[in-house]
């Protein structure tokens, strides 16, 4: 248990740990400090808890989430503070955007949009735009989301925000990518690693290698998108990210399945859907069970295929996504 003398160092060093993508391990911090803080440094509390949020959250927990946001809202109310009143509400939409209720999600940064901008914080407009973008891309909208991605870009470049600015890059390579503007794509999650180059931002690298190599993949470059995803499984499997090394399985398996290797695509599938299934991610369920469907249809046996598919399309279909629209993911 860290000591009141040290709670506060306690609480920083989760918070380095969190900004370079270790979530495991500064969660544990996290909790102690939690545990520690709740009678002596009611304050210190409120903010593990909100950062806790932010780890579930990313993890894709999201009823983990909303308990610590609980906690955090009944310690606010106990204090009679209204401190952290905005924290706690952008926290709540965030977590809105991780469980796909996106029109929600759009409603609650909205406001925050319009405050930051009132603010002329743009760092703050830079990172609401970027989630909004994030949104209005996995709800189908992607000329939106292109749109919210770009404005994010010249908030974070007129704040001066270099990690804002790899951020919006990362929206872009995605958004771009989805609507088959591959090159562009390329170029942005090229653009994107290069700036994060020798950053101790590990899950920015990692998510800049797997981007770059969906987009390598998708323009049939496979022996170049292979060796970027064994790059980003190293990274991710430092980080003990489940959930996002599931997505590196999963662009393995597509690699394969696309060169006729049919027993390893179905390989990584299904290590695949292991890592999904863990974290409770839909979109990479989808995306899995999709790829599923194709494999066995491809082996000639049509009645898995199709049970598959429906499993794929009422994934999606139950978390508000459309992947089953997406050629180029």
């Amino acid at each position: 248990m860290p000591s009141g003398e040290n709670l506060e160092q306690s609480f920083e060093k989760a918070e380095r740990l969190r900004n370079q993508g270790y979530f495991d391990r500064a969660a544990a911090i996290y909790r102690k400090v939690l545990a520690t803080s709740e009678n002596r440094d009611p304050e210190l509390y409120i903010e593990s808890c909100l950062s806790l949020a932010s780890v579930h959250r990313s993890l894709g927990a999201v009823k983990q989430a909303r308990e610590r946001l609980k906690q955090a809202e009944r310690m606010a109310r106990k204090l009679g503070t209204r401190e952290f009143n905005d924290r706690l509400a952008l926290e709540d939409a965030l977590v809105d955007r991780a469980a796909g209720a996106y029109a929600k999600s759009l409603s609650k940064l909205k406001v925050f949009l319009n405050k930051f901008r009132r603010e002329r914080d743009w760092s703050g407009a830079a990172f609401i735009l970027w989630a909004t973008g994030g949104a209005r891309r996995f709800s189908g909208d992607l000329k939106g989301g292109e749109r919210d991605f770009h404005d994010s870009l010249k908030f974070a470049k007129r704040a001066k925000d270099k990690d804002g600015q790899i951020y919006a890059l990362f929206g872009l390579g995605g958004v771009t990518r989805i609507a088959g503007r591959l090159e562009e794509s390329r170029k942005f999650y090229t653009e994107a690693g290069k700036q994060l180059k020798g950053s101790d931002d590990v899950f920015g690298r990692a998510y800049a290698h797997c981007g770059l190599a969906n987009a390598l993949r998708q323009l049939g470059l496979w022996a170049e998108a292979r060796k970027n995803y064994e790059r980003s499984h190293r990274l991710y499997s430092s980080l003990g990210d489940k959930v996002d090394l599931a997505y590196v399985d999963w662009g393995l398996g597509k690699i394969a399945l696309q060169q006729g290797e049919f027993s390893a695509a179905e390989n990584y599938f299904r290590k695949a859907l292991k890592g999904f299934a863990w974290g409770d991610e839909a979109r990479g369920l989808a995306l899995t069970e999709g790829s599923l469907a194709a494999l066995h249809h491809a082996r000639g046996d049509t009645k898995t295929a199709e049970s598959w598919f429906e499993r794929s399309l009422n994934t999606a279909r139950k978390a508000g996504l459309r992947t089953y629209l997406e050629p180029f993911t």
